[in-house]
C-alpha cells in the first residue's frame, strides 16, 4: 500500500515532514513535559519516562530505602595523633574498637602535636637552597634582635658588657721554638 503525495500542497508537505521529524528523534531524549521539573515524586513508567532524582526523591521500585544507609562505611580515629581511617567491615571495626586499642568513633578534639616534631617535618619538606635562604634568614632576624637590645642599653652597660664578653686574645705560640 503505498501513499500517494503528489496531489498534497508543498505547505502540506512541510507539515508532514515537520510532523514526522518530531516523531523520528534520533538524538534518543524524550521530551520533557512540564510536570517533571515541578513534581519530582513521580516516577517513570513504561509509558511515561521522566527523569529520576533518587536521592531527593522516591527511590526506585525494587531498591527499598535508600535514605537509611547501614553502619559500614564507618570512621575511625586514632586517640593520640588523631589519623582517621575508613573501615568497610563489622570484623576489622570490632577489632579497630576493641577495649584497650588507640581507635575511637569520634575525633578527638585536643590532638597533642609536639611542635618541634611539625617543624621539623616542614623544614624537612623543604628544597636545599630553601633550606640555607631559612637559616640564614633565621640568623639575620636572632642578629637584628640583639642589636636592638644592645641599642636600648645606655653607654655604662654597654661598656660593661663588651667588657665582659671579650674574648682574651691567645699569644701566637710558634711551635718551632717550643719543639
Amino acid at each position: 500500500m503505498a501513499l500517494d503525495l503528489t496531489s498534497r500542497t508543498p505547505e502540506d508537505l512541510l507539515a508532514l515532514k515537520a510532523r514526522l521529524d518530531g516523531l523520528t528523534d534520533v538524538s534518543g531524549r524524550t521530551s520533557i513535559r512540564p510536570r517533571q521539573l515541578h513534581d519530582l515524586r513521580m516516577l517513570p513508567t513504561k509509558d511515561d519516562a521522566r527523569p529520576t532524582f533518587f536521592w531527593s526523591a522516591e527511590p526506585p521500585r525494587n531498591a527499598g530505602n535508600l535514605t537509611r544507609p547501614g553502619p559500614f562505611v564507618a570512621l575511625l580515629w586514632h586517640k593520640e595523633t588523631g589519623q582517621e581511617i575508613t573501615v568497610s567491615d563489622r570484623k576489622v571495626y570490632e577489632t579497630y574498637t576493641a577495649p584497650g586499642s588507640v581507635y575511637v568513633t569520634y575525633p578527638p578534639f585536643a590532638v597533642e602535636v609536639d611542635p618541634m616534631d611539625a617543624l621539623a617535618a616542614q623544614i624537612d619538606a623543604l628544597s636545599e637552597g630553601d633550606r640555607a635562604a631559612l637559616i640564614e634568614a633565621q640568623r639575620q632576624d636572632r642578629i637584628a634582635a640583639m642589636r636592638k637590645k644592645l641599642g636600648e642599653l645606655s653607654e655604662e652597660k654597654l661598656a660593661i658588657l663588651l667588657a665582659q664578653t671579650e674574648k682574651p686574645v691567645e699569644k701566637p705560640t710558634d711551635k718551632r721554638r717550643s719543639a
